[in-house]
């Protein structure tokens, strides 16, 4: 099934699975083959932006649904990548990546745009948990070469870290948590980055938890009287709860 509304350019369609892969032991890599029709309707999405992921249930009923970043999107050799972070069958995507097997299928829907993932700046500081490594990293990737940008990530552990590849100077800062539903440490490794002298535009990107983005929102715009657009600070998850009851940013 492919739908594409011309009005809102929203594009809707059942991709299978490829193959999958384990990027470290909490972060599992689905590859997708795109058709021919597919291509044509992604030839002006971005990689890196959100996407509608469609879980099926086993009861037939209506699928969950989860928002997820197109890690990549390859035209040249028909594959759509989306990382999934594996945390067992606490919730359905989890679930749903780590028993995908080649030949499966998932809907996902996606919007058209070629807008950058963010604004144009000097400096910026990318912040996250686990759930915002691929949508970081995919940020990291489209850095021009003539930025410096500082990235603190939390993982669950020293075997979480990954390698990330960009052109821009970038230096990265990991933490370890393998209990991240307990609290966090990431808002005051936030805090405590130095922003370089004379930088003429920062930006600062974070996405996490719940309680780690309201006080990161609070600090960048209460303590240090930031503009709202010089951020985008979002919440991915919220301890104890669904997406659907957790999704926030500025």
């Amino acid at each position: 099934m492919i739908v594409q509304e011309e009005k809102t350019k929203k594009i809707r369609s059942a991709f299978a699975v490829k193959n999958k892969q384990y990027l470290t032991p909490h972060l599992i890599r689905v590859i997708f083959d795109i058709n021919d029709i597919q291509a044509g309707l992604l030839s002006n999405v971005r990689a890196g932006s959100n996407n509608k992921i469609f879980i099926p249930t086993e009861e037939g009923s209506a699928p969950f649904i989860r928002t997820y970043t197109n890690r990549k999107i390859d035209l040249e050799n028909r594959e759509l990548t989306i990382d999934f972070v594996a945390h067992g069958d606490n919730g359905p995507a989890s679930a749903w990546a780590l028993k995908a097997s080649p030949g499966d299928v998932l809907e996902i829907g996606m919007k058209e745009s070629t807008r950058p993932l963010i604004p144009n700046a000097d400096f910026y500081l990318l912040a996250g948990d686990a759930t915002a490594l691929p949508v970081i990293c995919a940020i990291a990737e489209q850095f021009p070469s003539d930025v410096t940008a500082k990235i603190v990530l939390e993982v669950a552990g020293r075997e979480d870290e990954l390698i990330l590849f960009s052109a821009a100077d970038i230096s990265v800062e990991w933490l370890h948590n393998p209990h991240p539903e307990e609290g966090s440490q990431l808002a005051e490794a936030v805090k405590s980055v130095q922003f370089p002298p004379g930088v003429l535009k920062e930006y600062v990107y974070i996405a996490a938890e719940y309680t780690t983005v309201r006080e990161l929102r609070t600090y960048f715009k209460i303590n240090l009287k930031w503009d709202a657009h010089a951020m985008n600070i979002c919440s991915y998850w919220r301890a104890g709860q669904s997406e659907g009851k957790s999704s926030e940013s500025t």
